[in-house]
């Protein structure tokens, strides 16, 4: 498999695992709530992302700076998420997904 056909293959992956969390999302927040739901998908990336920062020795960095990666998190991830969690309450995840894909667009204007 040449270099191309191996990235193509990664971002077919991670696209495909982040449009099926819209679907997921669409299923789920009726059932546990926007609020919970986007508190358990947040927690559970913490608790995959911190031993990473601790594997690589940046620990002490993270320690040092958790107010403004918390005040970033809650604002730019979870405050988002949840609002888009709200939103599929009624939404179909297809238009979700697309209005979470404008983000970019929003940001630059």
């Amino acid at each position: 498999m040449d270099r191309l056909s191996g990235e193509l293959a990664w971002l077919t992956l991670l696209a495909a695992l982040w449009g099926g969390s819209f679907l997921f999302m669409r299923v789920a927040a009726p059932v546990f709530g926007p609020l919970p739901l986007i508190a358990l998908r947040v927690g559970l990336a913490a608790c995959l992302l911190l031993p990473l920062l601790w594997r690589r020795g940046l620990w002490p960095l993270w320690r040092d700076n958790w107010r403004p990666v918390a005040a970033v998190g809650v604002f730019l991830t979870a405050f988002p998420f949840s609002l888009i969690a709200w939103a599929q309450l009624s939404l179909p995840a297809g238009m979700a997904s697309v209005l979470n894909a404008t983000t970019p667009l929003m940001t630059a204007l």
